[in-house]
């Protein structure tokens, strides 16, 4: 026998009371260890058992035999009725415990009030142990509010790994400790399932899986087959999902009784307990639950996937998505399979439930596929999500049908789609002209008739914003990528929100704001790891964004690793306009260590590998800008100047391609046309360029014989640099005529050089204190965010209207005409 000190402690506690409950189904041990712990006390005191049955539902019966087992423990002053047994007991000098087994046995209410009359005021010596399989009709609750109940359920039997060790039948087979943990799991500490599954075990000599026929006949006489016949359909019919609340219940068995029952047999510990993690949830111990499902299945094979069935049609009404697949799958019902993934769950791919999502689409049978719309998307999807994108476009293909799709159908097929024969391939003004059209065809549609309309709307906004800063359109991209942030958290489509996050990262790189797009960049990969999507496409781009800004803060080894995790991410079969950006960040690596023939070819390499399909205008500027730093570190300047003259059709040049154009003009002595290039660029918000304009200009200054110009240009150029902690325009010009400015003049007194250890603190004017009020200066530290103008009042407390107050004034008083000019702004001026 195992001795459980933990429960015999519990009862040495309980009887200080007047009432100790052990109450669990049958097989917990209940009867085992009271006797146990009766027997070892005995020399403590007297304890008197009684084992009730049917005959004591006679009030005569069972006070005879209560002081009939008293007097057999010795308490001779018991009397000999119930009159006098409270008198009778009152003078003992010491306690004594009277035990009452199977007292589920007694229903009758008389006597079961009479025992409630007795121990609502019992005598200072009676302690009375009530074992019973189902909650007594005693008036527990006075018990409990008194504080004079002990109370061990099931949850206390259940044996833990240590006891369950010293079974004789686990002791034997001196059993490993995962087959220990696997006998556990399984019986959850059930001592009777324990042994069974134990004996299994040693028999057969493998893992213990499937139905267990010794235990199924035991919970089916001992459990199922003690309750009413309405219980018992009731216990078949619910047996299906894992767990269940009393509407689906309802559902199952067609009554509205559901909650009740439940509440029922987990009060009478009939094998059911609460499911913690969802409140107003039960569920079956797995055992029984493997027992019912084989009664149900003996009842009628065609009954378990009816009742799948009724369950998948409630939790796809209840939007309980992954649950309704599954229930679908197991009826065998793949068009209502299809027609609940596509109006419900398809969009889960972009979200953190995708893995869970994946693993339920793979149940669809390749035969079939092809039997309607929506199982043809579900195929797609999965080889999609495995990288298989030939296999992806075969399954869309079939999804064409000369009969009209349904809303969900359709709009599913279209942004897939979009993703596949236009964003991978790079056909942005493709892209572009799709998610405009489908944002048109979304607002005709009500949230009854599309229910993934919000989550289309993010997918549809983010191809948008994106499609537009590859076509080198960032006003216009800003703010889409920024409503497809916001859109995309608030309806929790993950990948896009990283989507968008990674683009608008890159987008205020591409504007010299590093401080920015690192923020942008940290909350795009947080996410991602958070949610599982670190190796998708999207943070891939996140992770290439990385890579420039550690390029621009010349920390070439974190900017290694990051082009690591970014090519990782990418996988075998990158987008297009990923390949020519990792072959940007690997040609910027290649310059910084000295190696621009390399990088040249490197480049060279990416143009003509590039598909044909390739529409990106940005990335051609921004191929065409590297190139430039190329020609320009192996000195062939005039292929830059030839490059940029005359400028571009398509627009004037940017920042970063002014300042490189002015190096070139430089290098062949055109001083003229190179200051009028670089006073454009320094008067601007591009910090990079800023800074890079500013070092020109020292240069140039000092080619002419201006050495005060010049030491006040790379003045400026480093309060520029150090406003974001740049370091790499400092590394774009000649190391030996650097080394010569800074050691004519070591800067001002309060900084230090940029090529040696961290630059000093910012130089620039502070602005007055008052400049914003201390709420305004609140408001301030969020509009780097996405958060929106409401998210920030719930976070401070405040109104929606006084925030937006607050924005105009502090747009006001900075003199911006929007958030980002805003943020730029106070970056410059030091307020965040």
């Amino acid at each position: 026998m195992v001795v459980r000190r933990r429960l015999v402690e519990m009862l040495d506690c309980g009887v200080r009371r007047a009432v100790t409950l052990v109450c669990a189904g049958p097989g917990w041990g209940k009867s085992t260890l009271v006797a146990s712990w009766a027997e070892a006390r005995a020399a403590s005191g007297p304890v008197a058992w009684l084992t009730l049955s049917a005959q004591h539902n006679e009030s005569p019966a069972f006070w005879s035999d209560v002081m009939m087992a008293l007097r057999m423990a010795g308490v001779d002053e018991a009397g000999f009725d119930a009159a006098h047994l409270r008198s009778g007991l009152a003078g003992l000098p010491a306690p004594v415990v009277l035990v009452l087994d199977d007292f589920h046995e007694l229903t009758d209410p008389r006597v079961v009030g009479e025992l409630s009359v007795l121990l609502h005021d019992p005598p200072p010596a009676l302690r009375v142990v009530v074992i019973s399989r189902g909650e007594p009709s005693l008036p527990l609750h006075r018990f409990r509010a008194a504080g004079d109940l002990t109370e061990i359920r099931a949850r206390h039997l259940a044996f833990r790994a240590t006891e369950a060790a010293e079974l004789p039948v686990v002791h034997r087979q001196r059993l490993p400790v995962l087959d220990l943990a696997e006998l556990l799991d399984r019986s959850e500490g059930w001592v009777v399932g324990l042994q069974l599954l134990a004996g299994v075990l040693a028999e057969d000599g493998g893992p213990v899986n499937g139905e267990i026929r010794a235990i199924t006949d035991y919970l089916l006489r001992e459990v199922v087959a003690m309750l009413p016949v309405k219980t018992r359909m009731f216990l078949l019919r619910t047996s299906v999902p894992e767990s269940v609340c009393g509407p689906l219940a309802d559902a199952l068995t067609g009554d509205l009784s559901g909650r009740t029952l439940l509440e029922r047999l987990e009060r009478a510990d009939a094998f059911v307990t609460r499911d913690p993690a969802r409140p107003g949830w039960f569920r079956y111990h797995p055992l029984l639950r493997d027992a019912l499902r084989h009664q149900l299945d003996l009842d009628g094979p065609g009954t378990e996937p009816a009742l799948h069935l009724l369950a998948a049609q409630w939790y796809a009404r209840e939007r309980l998505i992954l649950d309704a697949l599954r229930h679908a799958a197991a009826a065998g019902d793949w068009p209502l399979f299809g027609r609940i993934c596509v109006e419900h769950a398809m969009i889960g791919i972009l979200s953190g439930e995708r893995g869970p999502l994946v693993e339920v689409l793979r149940q669809v049978p390749a035969e079939r596929h092809a039997d309607t719309p929506e199982l043809a998307l579900c195929a797609a999807a999965v080889r999609y999500d495995s990288g298989d994108r030939g296999g992806a476009a075969v399954m869309m293909a079939l999804v064409r049908s000369p009969s009209g799709l349904s809303p969900s159908t359709g709009m599913t097929l279209r942004l897939m789609e979009a993703g596949l024969r236009l964003w991978r391939p790079g056909d942005m003004p493709g892209l572009v002209d799709a998610a405009t059209d489908t944002l048109r065809r979304l607002a005709g549609f009500r949230l009854d008739e599309l229910p993934s309309l919000l989550q289309f709307r993010a997918v549809a906004l983010d191809e948008k914003g994106s499609g537009l800063l590859w076509m080198d359109q960032p006003d216009h991209a800003d703010r889409y990528l920024w409503a497809a942030a916001t859109a995309a958290r608030s309806v929790g489509v993950t990948l896009i929100e990283i989507s968008a996050l990674s683009h608008l990262a890159l987008l205020v790189y591409l504007q010299g704001s590093l401080r920015e797009a690192t923020e942008f960049v940290n909350s795009a990969l947080d996410l991602a790891r958070r949610t599982g999507f670190e190796t998708s496409a999207q943070a891939g781009l996140g992770y290439l964004t990385l890579a420039l800004i550690e390029l621009e803060y010349a920390r070439v080894a974190e900017a290694q690793e990051a082009l690591r995790n970014g090519l990782h991410a990418g996988g075998e079969e990158p987008s297009a306009t990923l390949s020519v950006v990792s072959a940007v960040v690997r040609a910027g690596l290649l310059i910084m260590s000295g190696e621009p023939a390399a990088a040249r070819a490197l480049l060279g390499r990416a143009r003509a590998e590039a598909p044909p399909t390739l529409n990106a205008p940005l990335l051609e500027r921004w191929v065409a800008l590297t190139e430039s730093e190329a020609d320009l570190a192996l000195g062939s300047p005039r292929e830059v100047i030839a490059r940029y003259r005359p400028a571009p059709a398509r627009g004037t040049l940017t920042p970063a391609e002014q300042v490189c154009l002015a190096r070139a003009h430089l290098a062949v002595s055109d001083h003229q046309e190179a200051e009028g290039l670089l006073a454009r660029v320094r008067q601007g918000t591009n910090h990079v360029a800023v800074a890079t304009a500013w070092i020109a200009t020292a240069f140039s200054a000092d080619a002419e014989g201006h050495g005060n110009r010049s030491i006040d240009a790379l003045s400026h150029a480093v309060l520029a640099a150090e406003r974001e902690g740049i370091r790499r325009p400092f590394r774009r010009f000649d190391e030996r005529r650097m080394a010569a400015l800074l050691d004519r003049r070591r800067w001002l007194d309060e900084h230090e050089l940029p090529g040696e250890g961290v630059l000093g603190p910012d130089g620039s004017a502070q602005p007055p204190a008052d400049v914003l009020s201390e709420r305004e200066r609140d408001v301030l530290r969020y509009l780097p965010t996405v958060l929106t103008a409401g998210e920030i009042a719930g976070n401070l407390n405040i109104s929606i209207n006084t925030v937006k107050a607050h924005m105009r004034a502090i747009y006001r008083k900075l003199g911006a005409a929007r958030r980002r000019e805003a943020v730029v702004r106070a970056r410059q001026i030091g307020l965040i």
